[in-house]
Parts: structure tokens; C-alpha cells; sequence
């Protein structure tokens, strides 16, 4: 005979109500999780300036009289430290901004940032480079903007590992 304490597994009809509730919690997290990575809509993606340099100051991208730019502070754009990302669009009303980081000569995962709007046309947020095994990480900022159309607008830029 077994003394040891323990829990005795479910019977009966409890037992099926607990399974289906979990298999329906589990299906469930299941959906959101789809719809949370799906991505929201089709963005029209922009020319890239191969003149930008984030480095010297705020470069820009002009599409049908909509004109987005983007600011990154410190300019010297250092990995894990926080960077501040400033972007403004002038030519159509927005109703939200986000930035992707995506690394463009290895993947560094999902770097993903929603900009606050702190005045007409003006977004403001934060994000942090992560270090990369390679000496020279090649970057795109996706600035991708929502409103009577949606826009992704691309700035590359460069870090150098120390």
C-alpha cells in the first residue's frame, strides 16, 4: 500500500470538463498567438536614399507628397545602449508609426518598436541594438506608418562592434 500523498487524477464527468476546458484555452492561445505575428495589413514599401547617412542627421524619404523622416540619437548609433528613434511624416494624417530593425546581413530577431506621437506629425520612441558576432552589422530601420495609406519606409544604416 502506497502512503505516499498525491493527487488523484480527474473522474467522471469533471474530469472531461477540465480536458475540454483546457484543450479550448489551448486552442485559443493558440489563435491569438497567429494573429498576434500575422502581420496587420500590406504596406507599400518605399525606395531606400542610398545617400542617407543616420550618422550625420535625419534622412527622409518622399513618396506622392508624403515625406517621412527619421532621427536616431546618439548619432554614433552604439549597440546595447538605448537609442532614441524620432520620426516625422508631413503630407497625411497617421494613426500610429511603427519601427522594425531588421538586420540585413544576419538575422537578429524581431526588433519591433511602437512610436508614442508627442506632436502633429512627430513620433517618438526607444529601442537597443543588440550585439552582433560580426565586426560590421548591416541595419534597415523600417519605419512603417499607418494612416489614409500604409507606408514603409526604409533607412539603412551600419554599427560597428568595438
Amino acid at each position: 500500500m502506497d502512503d505516499s500523498p498525491g493527487i488523484a487524477p480527474p473522474r467522471g464527468r469533471h474530469g472531461v470538463v477540465a480536458l475540454l476546458g483546457l484543450l479550448v484555452l489551448a486552442g485559443g492561445a493558440f489563435v491569438g498567438a497567429r494573429y498576434w505575428q500575422a502581420p496587420p495589413a500590406e504596406y507599400r514599401r518605399l525606395m531606400a536614399d542610398p545617400a542617407c547617412d543616420l550618422r550625420a542627421g535625419p534622412c527622409s524619404v518622399t513618396a506622392d507628397g508624403t515625406v517621412i523622416s527619421l532621427a536616431v540619437t546618439p548619432r554614433a548609433i552604439p549597440l546595447m545602449r538605448t537609442l532614441q528613434l524620432q520620426v516625422t511624416v508631413a503630407g497625411m494624417p497617421v494613426d500610429g508609426v511603427v519601427v522594425e530593425v531588421r538586420g540585413r546581413n544576419m538575422d537578429m530577431g524581431l526588433n519591433r518598436t511602437r512610436l508614442a506621437a508627442t506632436a502633429a506629425g512627430t513620433w517618438r520612441g526607444e529601442t537597443i541594438l543588440p550585439v552582433c558576432s560580426q565586426r560590421r552589422m548591416e541595419w534597415e530601420a523600417a519605419v512603417r506608418v499607418a494612416g489614409a495609406e500604409w507606408l514603409e519606409a526604409p533607412f539603412r544604416f551600419h554599427t560597428e562592434r568595438p
